[in-house]
């Protein structure tokens, strides 16, 4: 929303498979338009990121990507001509702009991660050898940023910039290179930055004491502050007294003080009020106001409902309104010393609505409503009217399709965690028979669903595997979930952190055994998908539960393997806290009985692996990607033991693919793995006869390696002795 409250500009990414990139448009409308329609499209391009509105209403900047990296320039919301701000050789991670649009804020990345992060040896000792600096600190291999001030000369040029250089308000230690700068943010007058970045600094004994900070301690090598630049004096303070705020800040009108969510500051009544309703875990932030020059703070809201989403709007009188659940905004007023609601407004709809990325001026209210089967539409909802009006159509070629219908399910782990998942159902749903499943291990909250839904995640694709005759079972928050509630019931006696593993296990077997009991699935064809976090989960499940799981999938994932720890210093911290120590001395064992490494033989699920290069080739003539060296001890020890297993690698993709041919590609071969293990299927489509030629060649090894085909090669072998 812009400044004024009177105008909205939102984005719309449209995948282009011909050329293989998504093409941007950026709209612009009055919030009081009546009429029914996208509004007024400003400006369309590729890779459109960054959007923020200047403080006259009137122009919009962003960054574009011109020359091979991105470039800076403004747009006016009137007539769509733009200006180029900056244009840099290298390409911006991130960015700030003030009110006036004259004094910019920017970082650049300064060199590759981890290890060859370090600078090249000279020719002497490349010639006769150099000491190897294997295990140095996490925060030698943490990627570092330059963060840089530019300013609008009176002659309308800019000035060359000045490098910033910030105090670290622990260390005392001066320093330009800031390891992983985030939510750069300029005080409207331009005049302060806001960051957040990376210290491995010793904390006070006051915070160690906090047990939100002692639990971010134990498993984080380095911690995320949030630090005030003058960057007119160059002092550094403190931004707030705790680890990892949770939005960017959103500063008053006058850049005397901001809002942001962050959880309670240390030794403050606030926190003591949090460890009371044991409300310590990462989701259980808070939104504060603080006044930067006295520092003081006061509580404006308590337990917002999303920690990352800050507050949407900064009236003139000095109101704030939040967003509340999903389908509310309040407005605050403050008197005094406290904050006080003043008016709530609520949007009319049915449990099945969702409504995001709201924007509202207290007034009226925009954002993108939709469903688990209705796609995403910008709407608008002023309370004059009663009802929300659907705004665009976007996706109109989605219209006439059938969806699988969805239902809400419940059950429990045996420990006593109660759970909610989302049931994807066959559109010919028969009740009289059993079907196979398929578990997606990242949770939905309603969003709309062909993939992932809100984050595109590879690999999940639950409306095309239902409409295919298969259950798809997706996790899902009831109201009124707390993290803490969830932590407190981890299974106990386990080393390091194996407990939220067992618990992860327990609730996927636990879904799997409900169901069966229910009688709505075939517990011998089952499927379960792991990515990221998850896909560590999926590892522990394979080798670890007594469900005989059909097949399955993991993408992009951490595996906590013997390969991640050599390779990965920086992670290896947290995998000493996963097993409660290294693979070697009194916690080998652990390790032993729990890592997929020392456990490959366990696995009799044919897997599918799924890597992001990040940008990276494999020539398989150099080295080799590192992302791809870590899996390639699953994979080859899988493909050593006789074990079904194929991996791909999609070189240009970050961690959630973004190309529209490397989506498509995972979900649809996500369709076909599936429908080939649990409904014998295969696509006739030509193009993939090699693929099933693999495939039944894969059926053959998971068939050898069957426990009946084991059990009777040990008989045989007995009766032979």
């Amino acid at each position: 929303m812009s400044p004024q409250g009177t105008r909205v500009a939102y984005l719309v990414k449209s995948p282009n498979l011909a050329q293989n990139r998504n093409d941007y448009q950026i709209y612009v409308r009055d919030i009081l338009d009546r009429k029914t329609g996208p509004g007024q499209l400003v400006f369309a391009g590729a890779d459109i990121s960054g959007i923020r509105w200047l403080g006259d209403g009137e122009h919009l900047s962003m960054l574009i990507p011109e020359h091979g990296s991105r470039t800076l320039m403004t747009v006016s919301a009137e007539d769509g001509s733009h200006e180029t701000l900056l244009a840099l050789s290298r390409d911006v991670d991130e960015y700030s702009i003030d009110r006036a649009g004259t004094t910019i804020a920017y970082s650049i990345t300064n060199a590759e991660v981890g290890r060859r992060s370090r600078a090249p040896e000279s020719d002497e000792n490349t010639a006769s050898g150099y000491r190897v600096r294997y295990g140095e600190k996490a925060a030698d291999s943490f990627p570092t940023s330059s963060v840089y001030i530019v300013r609008r000369q009176a002659d309308g040029n800019w000035a060359p910039p000045d490098q910033v250089t910030i105090e670290d308000p622990f260390t005392h230690e001066r320093f330009s290179h800031i390891r992983a700068p985030s939510y750069l943010s300029l005080s409207p007058d331009g005049r302060l930055l806001a960051l957040n970045y990376w210290t491995d600094a010793s904390l006070p004994d006051e915070w160690k004491q906090n047990p939100y900070v002692r639990s971010a301690l134990g498993t984080q090598a380095l911690q995320r502050i949030m630090v005030i630049q003058d960057i007119e004096g160059g002092r550094t303070s403190l931004g707030f007294r705790n680890l990892y705020p949770d939005s960017e800040p959103l500063w008053s009108r006058d850049s005397q003080s901001f809002l942001m969510n962050a959880h309670s500051p240390v030794g403050s009544a606030w926190a003591q009020e949090d460890i009371r309703d044991h409300r310590t875990s990462g989701l259980d932030a808070n939104l504060f106001w603080v006044e930067v020059d006295s520092g003081k703070v006061q509580e404006v809201f308590r337990h917002v409902p999303d920690h990352h989403q800050g507050p949407l709007f900064w009236t003139k009188d000095g109101d704030v309104v939040v967003s509340l659940l999903g389908d509310a905004v309040a407005r605050f007023h403050q008197e005094g010393d406290s904050w006080q609601e003043v008016q709530k407004i609520r949007i009319p709809g049915s449990d099945e609505d969702r409504f995001w990325f709201l924007v509202s001026n207290g007034f009226v209210m925009e954002g993108v409503h939709q469903t688990v089967t209705t796609p995403e539409d910008l709407f608008a909802y002023d309370p004059s009217e009663g009802k929300i009006r659907i705004l665009t159509d976007l996706n109109p070629e989605l219209g006439h399709l059938g969806f699988a219908g969805v239902k809400t399910i419940h059950w429990a782990t045996p420990e006593g965690l109660a759970l909610s998942g989302l049931l994807f159902m066959p559109p010919d749903y028969d009740p009289k028979r059993r079907y196979p499943l398929v578990i997606q291990t990242k949770g939905d909250q309603g969003w709309f669903t062909c993939d992932s839904g809100f984050n595109h995640d590879p690999a999940f694709a639950p409306q095309p595997i239902a409409s295919a005759g298969i259950l798809y079972l997706v996790r899902t928050s009831a109201a009124g979930f707390s993290e803490q509630d969830e932590l407190d019931k981890v299974p106990k006696g386990y080393p390091g952190q194996i407990g939220l593993a067992v618990q992860q296990m327990n609730v996927w077997d636990s879904a799997v055994k409900t169901l069966s009991e229910r009688g709505l699935i075939d517990v011998k064809k089952v499927g379960v998908i792991g990515f990221s976090a998850t896909g560590f989960y999926v590892d522990f499940l394979l080798t670890q539960s007594r469900i005989p799981y059909a097949a399955a999938t993991t993408a992009d994932n951490a595996d906590y393997s013997l390969s991640d720890y050599w390779q990965l210093p920086a992670f290896s911290d947290a995998e000493d806290s996963m097993y409660g120590g290294p693979p070697y001395g009194s916690t080998l064992e652990n390790w032993r009985r729990y890592s997929i490494s020392f456990n490959l033989e366990k696995i009799h699920t044919p897997l599918l692996m799924e890597e992001m290069g990040y940008g990276v080739h494999d020539d398989m003539r150099g080295v080799v990607p590192l992302n791809l060296v870590g899996r390639y001890e699953i994979y080859k020890g899988l493909t050593r033991l006789g074990k079904p297993v194929e991996m791909y690698y999609y070189p240009d993709e970050d961690h959630a693919p973004d190309h529209p041919q490397a989506r498509l590609a995972s979900l649809q071969r996500n369709v076909d793995w599936y429908r080939f293990w649990l409904q014998r299927y295969e696509d006739p489509d030509q193009a993939k006869k090699e693929q099933y030629i693999r495939w039944r060649r894969l059926r053959e090894l998971q068939r050898a390696d069957s426990p009946a085909s084991r059990n009777g090669a040990d008989s045989m072998s007995n009766k032979t002795r």
